[in-house]
C-alpha cells in the first residue's frame, strides 16, 4: 500500500547517504573558500529557517540554552574561511536542538574533498562500555581486533565521544544513536570533519597482551574496502524451534520495498499467516536496524501483536501551513507543508498551528481497521541505537502497552515521539550546504521519564566487537535465554544477568 500522504520518516544514514554525489574529477581539488559575510549569511538564513519551520523548538532544550548555543555560534564567525569551519559551528548549533531528523547535507565540493582526503585508519565499535577496534588500515592493520580505545592524539574515549554527540544528528540526549552513527567507518568520516585532515594520529589502546602506544599513518579511500549495497528489506522469519520464531524486521520503507517489487502491508501480513500456522507461541522481533521509514507502517507491525486499537498521538503538528524566511541579502525560502491530498486532514489552531484531525487513513490512532492473524503469545524485542524513527515508535507503543521484554541498548528515538515527516531542504547559498529540516511534530500519548530518552532494555545487551555483522549475538543469545524461561507477563521475565547473581 503506497503512503496515500508521502510522509516519510528520513533515517540519518539516508541522510548522509544522500549527501554523496557522483564522483568528481579527482585532478582537481574542489575549492570551498567561504568570505566572512557569506558565512555570516548562511548561519543567520539557518537559524532563521529552523526557528521558523521547526515546531517545538524547545522540545529538547530550553531557550536559554538555545540562545546561548546561537551566541556561541555567532562569536565563532571571525574564524571561518572556508564551508568545513563553518559546518563546525553549525553542526553543533543544530544539534543542539535534539532532533535527530534535523540534518545538515555537505556541499558537493565538501563531499569531493572528503573522498580524496586521508582519514583516520581504525574502525571502530561504541558502546557504553567505550570504543573497540574492529579493524585497522595501513599502518594501523596489524592492531588487535577488540583492542580498547584509550585517546587519539592526547584526547580521551570519553572527550571524543562527546565531540561526536555535538556534531551528530541525534533525538534528546539519547547516546546510543550517535554510537552506532560514528561506529565501523562512521567514527573516521565524523573525526575529518571535526579535525580536518591529519597525515599521522598518535593513538593509546588496551589490549589484554598489554598497552599500544604508537603513531599510525591516516590512509586513503582506497585503504577500506568499498561499501556494500543496503540489505533486502523484506521481513525476515527463522524458526528456532518447533514453536519459536526470530523475526527480523529492517526497514519500514516505501521506496525500498517498491524497489524490491512488494510492499510492506503484504509482506508483513505473509510473515503473521506463516506465524499462526506454524503454531507459534514464542517470538523475537529484530528491530535493532530498523531505522524507521514510511508512515502508517510501524501502526501495521503493531496492529499483528496488540488486538485493541492503541490512541498513540498526543498530536501530530506544523508550525503552520505555509514557511517562509528571508536571507541577509535579501533572497527568499519558502515551501508549504502539506502535500494537496492532504491539506484536508489538517485543522487550523487558536495559536496559529495546524493539527492533524483524527480520522482515517491515519489521524492519531494506530488503526482504523481489522488485523488478523494476531499474534498473541510471548514477545521479545530487540533494540538498540539504530532503532529509530518509526521504528523508535513502535518500540515506544510496545513498551507502554506492556507487551514485550526489550533486550539490548536504549532505542535511539526519543519515547515520546520526534519531529519528523515532511521535510524541507535549504540550501544556504553560499557554503551551498543543505539543511533537511523536518515540519510534523508525532507526540506520543504518554509522558516520558526521564525526558528526552529512548525505550530502555529490560535486559542490556551491547554490542560486541566479535559479533558486529551478526544478528545471532549476545543480545540475541539473551532473548533466546529468556524464552526458555517459563513467564506470561513481560515483567515476570528475569535477565540471565540477574540469574546469575541469584
Amino acid at each position: 500500500m503506497p503512503n496515500p500522504w508521502g510522509v516519510i520518516r528520513l533515517t540519518t544514514a539516508a541522510f548522509i547517504l544522500a549527501a554523496l554525489p557522483a564522483e568528481a574529477d579527482a585532478q582537481k581539488t574542489p575549492d570551498t573558500a567561504l568570505p566572512c559575510d557569506g558565512a555570516h549569511e548562511d548561519l543567520e538564513l539557518a537559524i532563521s529557517a529552523v526557528e521558523a519551520a521547526i515546531p517545538n523548538l524547545y522540545w529538547h532544550q530550553t531557550r536559554a540554552q538555545w540562545e546561548a548555543a546561537k551566541a556561541v555560534a555567532r562569536a565563532q564567525l571571525p574564524g571561518v574561511h572556508d564551508s568545513e569551519a563553518l559546518w563546525r559551528i553549525l553542526r553543533p548549533l543544530v544539534s543542539q536542538i535534539g532532533e535527530g531528523h534535523l540534518g545538515v547535507q555537505l556541499s558537493d565540493a565538501m563531499n569531493a574533498r572528503y573522498r580524496e582526503a586521508l582519514r583516520f585508519p581504525l574502525d571502530l565499535l561504541w558502546t557504553q562500555q567505550g570504543a573497540f577496534v574492529l579493524a585497522g588500515h595501513g599502518t594501523a592493520a596489524d592492531i588487535p581486533k577488540g583492542a580498547r580505545l584509550v585517546s587519539i592524539d592526547g584526547v580521551g574515549e570519553e572527550e571524543l565521544l562527546r565531540a561526536m554527540v555535538s556534531v551528530t544528528p541525534h533525538d534528546g540526549v539519547i547516546e546510543t544513536g550517535v554510537m552506532r552513527t560514528i561506529s565501523e567507518r562512521g567514527f573516521a568520516m565524523y573525526l575529518y570533519r571535526l579535525w580536518g585532515e591529519r597525515a599521522r594520529f598518535h593513538v593509546v589502546l588496551d589490549t589484554p597482551g598489554g598497552r599500544i602506544d604508537r603513531v599510525v599513518g591516516a590512509v586513503p579511500r582506497a585503504a577500506r574496502p568499498p561499501e556494500g549495497d543496503d540489505p533486502p528489506p523484506m521481513p525476515t522469519l527463522e524458526w528456532l524451534g518447533d514453536h519459536t520464531a526470530y523475526l527480523n524486521v529492517p526497514t519500514f520503507s516505501n521506496a525500498r520495498f517498491r524497489k524490491a517489487g512488494a510492499t510492506f502491508p503484504q509482506a508483513i501480513h505473509d510473515v503473521f499467516v506463516e506465524i499462526a500456522k506454524r503454531g507459534a507461541t514464542d517470538v523475537i522481533l529484530d528491530l535493532r536496524e530498523n531505522g524507521g521509514g514510511s508512515e502508517p507502517n510501524e501502526s501495521i507491525l503493531f496492529s499483528y501483536l496488540v488486538e485493541k486499537p492503541l490512541h498513540k498521538y498526543a498530536a501530530v503538528t506544523a508550525r503552520e501551513r505555509h514557511i517562509a524566511v528571508t536571507s541577509l541579502s535579501g533572497r527568499t525560502f519558502e515551501t508549504d507543508v502539506f502535500e494537496d491530498d492532504d491539506v484536508d486532514q489538517q485543522r487550523s489552531l487558536a495559536n496559529g498551528r495546524v493539527a492533524r484531525r483524527n480520522t482515517p487513513p491515519h489521524g492519531l490512532m494506530s488503526r482504523w481497521t481489522s488485523f488478523a492473524p494476531i499474534f498473541h503469545g510471548r514477545l521479545v524485542v530487540l533494540a538498540g541505537g539504530n532503532t529509530f524513527s518509526g521504528g523508535a515508535e513502535l518500540a515506544s507503543m510496545l513498551r507502554h502497552t506492556n507487551r514485550a521484554v526489550f533486550v539490548g541498548e536504549e532505542v535511539g528515538g526519543a519515547d515520546e515521539g520526534n519531529t519528523s515527516g515532511y521535510s524541507w531542504k535549504v540550501e544556504l547559498p553560499n557554503s551551498g550546504m543543505k539543511l533537511g529540516i523536518p515540519l510534523l511534530q508525532f507526540r506520543m500519548a504518554w509522558s516520558s521519564r526521564p525526558h528526552g530518552r529512548g525505550v530502555r532494555p529490560d535486559c542490556p545487551a551491547s554490542p560486541e566487537a566479535a559479533s558486529v555483522g551478526e544478528h545471532r549475538d549476545r543480545a540475541w543469545r539473551e532473548a533466546v535465554a529468556l524464552l526458555r524461561q517459563d513467564w506470561r507477563s513481560p515483567r515476570q521475565a528475569v535477565c540471565t544477568t540477574k540469574l546469575r547473581e541469584r
